[in-house]
């Protein structure tokens, strides 16, 4: 398996699908594999640095080299029906990193109240959901092709929504051990687009009932920022959270917090953002939905909430003051559930077994 061919929606970083295409074709080709980009649009930050990750990158078009002498292609993203004529269907995966394969509003939640949906996809229903504002996601042609996933809670979504091939790929990430001491005050960390699904606003609200001195860092950036910072006033935190905006390195964020904030609305396909502060020993504080149980349930490493309970929330960040020397176990615990279960060696082993079943 030498020639692998990715295409995404963007030639630049907008969240964590085109993170995780960066470092998994940086990986790739560590290990002999020519690893080619398509992408349908031009957007995304950080162009160059993205690019540079695989050997060649352009615009997609119908007839491209790179299709004909791929071993093997790999979506990353939906794209319109009209393209998948080109793909070979022998040889081509679907990466469902997103609800939107079979979710009209793409959130998996409700408009009204934000309740979280455990449903299959329904015509009618889903319209009706979506209130008409989004098309029918293309489930037909997109059953065609084997799917990959990161999490069995993604895996279970697809099966229900009538994909029969369905491959679990796990995560990787690079451990990064860190020399870290506990200064009396604790450092929390939200790292993330700043949208409704994300939770920002959950996070402050847990952050207002907290009787304990502590510093936020919020890093990213999204549409919710302005509501955001005006959230911070109303609840009187303007001198307890700061903004950073969009962070091209966020591996810079994790040596300075003492926890991280995973306060997710949406049910999370996985969370690599939270799978990322455990390979830097950072214990994990997050609402208990999607695919984030399956490495917080591993070991001490963090703490799963029920959902939108900032009450629970704030409790456990001030045991975690209280108690610092659990920062430190729960910090140990991580690193070592990465190293066990999330290797670099472990994912290109499972990426060649599944390569090697495409006749």
């Amino acid at each position: 398996m030498k020639n692998i061919l990715y295409i995404g929606k963007y030639n630049g970083i907008i969240g964590g699908i085109e993170r995780y295409m960066q470092k998994s074709a940086e990986l790739l080709r560590k290990n002999d594999c020519k690893v080619h980009y398509l992408y349908i649009e031009n957007g995304g930050k950080d162009q160059e640095d993205f690019a540079a990750a695989f050997d060649s990158i352009k615009n997609f078009a119908p007839g491209d080299k790179e299709l004909q002498n791929a071993d093997m292609v790999i979506l990353h993203n939906i794209i319109d029906v009209k393209y998948l004529k080109s793909l070979p269907e022998n040889k081509t995966f679907f990466f469902a990193h997103d609800h939107n394969i079979y979710c009209q509003r793409h959130h998996y939640y409700t408009p009204v109240g934000r309740r979280n949906c455990h449903f299959s996809y329904n015509k009618w229903i889903c319209k009706l959901c979506s209130l008409g504002r989004n098309p029918a996601p293309p489930l037909v042609e997109y059953r065609k092709f084997p799917a990959l996933v990161l999490s069995e809670f993604m895996a279970e979504n697809l099966r229900k929504n009538g994909f029969e091939k369905v491959f679990k790929l796990p995560a990787f990430i690079k451990p990064a051990e860190r020399k870290h001491t506990f200064d009396g005050t604790l450092h929390i960390l939200f790292l993330g687009q700043l949208i409704r699904g994300k939770g920002a606003d959950l996070m402050l609200r847990s952050l207002a009932k907290l009787n304990i001195p502590f510093l936020c860092t919020i890093a990213g950036d999204g549409k919710d920022r302005i509501v955001l910072e005006k959230m911070v006033d109303k609840l009187k935190l303007r001198d307890k959270v700061h903004f950073t905006g969009f962070v091209s390195e966020p591996e810079k964020l994790w040596s300075d917090c003492d926890v991280f904030f995973f306060p997710i609305r949406w049910q999370e396909p996985f969370g690599l953002v939270g799978l990322e502060a455990l390979a830097h020993g950072v214990p994990v504080v997050a609402f208990d939905l999607g695919g984030v149980r399956e490495y917080l349930d591993l070991g001490e490493c963090g703490v799963l909430i029920p959902e939108r309970n900032i009450s629970a929330a704030a409790k456990k960040l001030e045991e975690f003051y209280t108690f610092p020397t659990l920062l430190q176990k729960a910090g140990e615990n991580g690193l070592r559930i990465v190293k066990e279960n999330f290797s670099e060696d472990n994912f290109v082993d499972n990426f060649k077994k599944i390569a090697e079943g495409i006749k």
